[in-house]
């Protein structure tokens, strides 16, 4: 191994060590050697960006051993990935709220591990005349033509987007995307497993995961046969899970709502209060599984799990999750499982409490199947199968063997299909 306060890193929290961390990085590129990091605080440079390259490995000793920002300057990235066959492990990467994001996975890269890590503290630059004023800021981004990647039993926080992008606030805990304008396809067989991610804000547009194909835009989208699955999401202020993509699993993980009327949105609506919290999980792509979630908290979701809104969505199913709301929360105008446009769906074996509505088809479903699920809505309506707007069919949809327990409704059904 390469011990980079064998070559000349201080460690000390004051000194910069960029220079020696670079030195120590290009020497373990050369010989594929691990660069090892022995507990200390390593200040950086944030406007100068550390890269990585292939056949390398970053080891250090756990929670002590620190890459951070240096509290002058400000810069896009701390960390950027640029080759394959790379670990990152047992370390801190503290961005210091002097990087736009914290670590990046450049594209093209592949079998990638990030494990058993800290990444944290990302934000905008206060400069309105910085290039760094605006952008999504983010914890770990992973861009386009990447496969194979990683990320495991690693704690992602404190991800804070202050100034205006695109109308909105955007901060993403863990970002998977492809680089702007380009021609590469999105990032596959990824996955997030059994991390922690937090603290994502503000509630504008703050996601703990978002999953981002822009191809589906064109119908160009592709199966990414990814997997986000027992990571557990706290304080993100407006998702914990946002899937723009095809082909994910979404399994065992454990989502707190945190919020009890107070989490309000800081842009264009600044000081107006926003839902506790506007979906646990969002869903806009085909050939998506979300089993065995635990989504709760003391607040409410204008929507649990979201699905579909403009496009149809197809191919869903939706089984084995633990899903509730607040008993002190406003449950006016939310559900626990909301379906927008969707065309082959299953709702199987699911546990839901509180809420306005249990299930809510609002636009157009076709071939669905809604069974052996228990709801309690005690102010609400079980299963909303009507829409309020003209010109969308509900048609096609079985259900069968659900225990109701209903303030209102149990089944609410249009007059042009029939429940089983």
């Amino acid at each position: 191994m390469i011990d980079v306060k064998k070559a000349g890193a201080r460690g000390d929290g004051r000194t910069d060590d960029t220079a020696a961390i670079e030195r120590a990085l290009q020497q373990a590129e050369q010989l594929k050697e691990t660069v090892y990091f022995p507990t200390g605080v390593y200040i950086v440079n944030p406007a100068r960006t550390l890269s990585i390259g292939e056949n390398t490995s970053i080891l250090g000793t756990g929670k002590s051993s620190v890459i951070k920002a240096a509290s002058n300057g400000f810069g896009w990235e701390m960390i950027r990935i640029l080759g394959s066959n790379l670990s990152i492990n047992n370390i801190s990467l503290d961005g210091n709220n002097r990087v736009n994001r914290v670590l990046v996975i450049g594209n093209g890269c592949s079998n990638i591990t990030i494990a058993n890590s800290w990444v944290a503290n990302a934000t905008h630059s206060t400069d309105s005349n910085s290039p760094y004023y605006t952008g999504v800021v983010s914890g770990i981004v992973i861009y386009g033509d990447t496969s194979d990647i990683l990320i495991s039993k690693t704690e992602v926080s404190n991800v804070t987007a202050i100034n205006m992008s695109d109308g909105t606030l955007i901060a993403r805990g863990i970002f998977v995307t492809i680089t702007w304008g380009s021609q590469e396809r999105i990032g596959k067989n990824i996955k997030i497993s059994g991390c922690y991610i937090h603290h994502i804000s503000p509630a504008d547009d703050g996601d703990g995961i978002y999953y981002e194909d822009p191809a589906i835009d064109d119908n160009q989208g592709e199966d990414t046969g990814s997997i986000i699955s027992n990571n557990r999401f706290a304080y993100c202020c407006k998702r914990a899970i946002k899937i723009y993509a095809h082909g994910i699993k979404i399994q065992g993980n454990q989502i707190d709502n945190p919020f009890l009327n107070n989490n309000y949105y800081q842009a264009t609506k600044k000081g107006t209060l926003a839902p506790d919290m506007f979906s646990a999980i969002s869903i806009f792509g085909n050939n998506t599984v979300i089993t065995n979630n635990i989504i709760s908290g003391i607040g409410s979701f204008y929507a649990a799990i979201e699905v579909g809104i403009s496009e149809v969505i197809e191919n869903l199913v939706i089984q084995g999750n633990n899903i509730s709301m607040g008993d002190r929360s406003n449950i006016a105008g939310t559900t626990a499982i909301r379906l927008g446009d969707v065309r082959g769906f299953q709702l199987l074996h699911n546990n839901i409490s509180n809420g306005e509505r249990g299930v809510w088809t609002w636009l157009d479903a076709d071939e669905g199947l809604i069974q052996n699920n228990s709801i309690v809505v005690r102010k609400g309506t079980g299963i909303d199968l009507t829409t309020y707007l003209s010109g969308h069919v509900v048609k096609n949809i079985t259900c069968i063997g659900n225990n109701i327990t209903a303030g209102k409704e149990k089944i609410l059904i249009p007059i042009n299909i029939s429940i089983q």
